[in-house]
């Protein structure tokens, strides 16, 4: 079976190829040079892009895989969730593919994408206990069997990655703030500042922008002060307080689900003190297995939609 999939559904346009359950291409056209100027994401800018570049991507991909378009099985592709007009170009271009080769497509969710992205290289232990982190999401889901989601906890406003942004922007270091405060993060003292542990209660849900609004505070207060912000101390404070309102809620999940294998996935499980974190967490609860994506896998990527649609496929 030859899968070609495609994920768009924000400033990135990536188009990845299948063959028989093993990944052989996975190409990336990012955007983020072009949004960096603005701050953040343009959604109109971002459709365009896609325009401009996914012929590009898709000869690049069948290059590398070392397949013509004509022995390509499946279309698959991200339906939902993500921004509107970017979604619509990947789904114009699958649906394009797809009516041309008389193959079947698949409209798949970018969130379940990310989590199978996870097994690419390590199958799952069923039950598994996923914690997604990125940019727009943030939730731990339950999977007690193959493609069984169950979203057991979810942010109340911001997500993590939002969070990071925002926090990033104010101090100066622009965007994507969560590589540049994770970086800053090595080499200072994360007891420096002090920030809060919001929604610290008996749910598995997730609130960002108690901490985000904390550190916006901080950050006046020490410039009404005149006192200048040492960036590798309030990094580092920052981030410890955003990793444990994340492992406080998994670890509470832990207990009440006892999966076989813990996972986390999305553009934030490249951070590495979550990456430390997770196997902290797996040691002291003695989990049978813990996934760690590869970073190739961890921001938006055609793989994991190619991994999900053949784990559909098969089951």
């Amino acid at each position: 079976m030859n899968i070609l999939a495609i994920e768009s559904s924000c400033d990135e346009f990536s188009i990845a190829i299948m063959i028989d359950g093993k990944i052989k291409a996975n190409i990336i056209s990012s955007q983020i040079k072009d949004h960096t100027k603005y701050g953040g994401v343009i959604p109109e800018l971002a459709s365009r892009l896609h325009v401009k570049n996914f012929s590009y991507v898709l000869k690049e991909a069948l290059y590398v895989a070392n397949l013509k378009i004509e022995e390509i099985n499946q279309i698959a592709y991200t339906a939902n969730p993500g921004l509107i007009g970017s979604l619509i170009i990947g789904k114009m271009v699958a649906e394009t593919l797809a009516l041309y080769l008389d193959i079947p497509i698949m409209g798949l969710n970018h969130i379940q994408g990310h989590i199978y992205g996870a097994a690419i290289e390590e199958d799952f232990k069923y039950p598994v206990l996923a914690l997604v982190v990125s940019g727009g999401h943030t939730q731990i889901v339950y999977l007690k069997e193959s493609l069984n989601f169950e979203i057991i906890g979810t942010t109340q406003d911001d997500a993590i990655g939002e969070c990071y942004d925002k926090v990033a922007r104010a101090i100066g270091l622009g965007y994507p703030g969560g590589p540049k405060i994770d970086k800053l993060a090595q080499n200072g003292n994360e007891n420096f500042y002090k920030f809060p542990i919001v929604k610290n209660d008996e749910s598995l849900d997730f609130s960002y922008s108690g901490l985000k609004t904390a550190s916006l505070n901080l950050i006046n207060k020490l410039k009404q002060n005149k006192e200048e912000i040492n960036l590798e101390n309030f990094c580092a404070s920052f981030q410890k307080s955003a990793i444990d309102n994340l492992m406080i809620k998994f670890e509470k999940a832990i207990k009440k689900f006892f999966p076989a294998t813990i996972t986390i996935a999305g553009g934030v499980s490249s951070n590495k003190m979550l990456r430390k974190k997770i196997f902290s967490i797996s040691s002291m609860y003695n989990i049978d297995r813990t996934i760690v994506p590869k970073l190739q896998y961890c921001t938006d990527n055609a793989a994991m939609i190619a991994k999900l649609c053949n784990e559909y496929l098969i089951k």
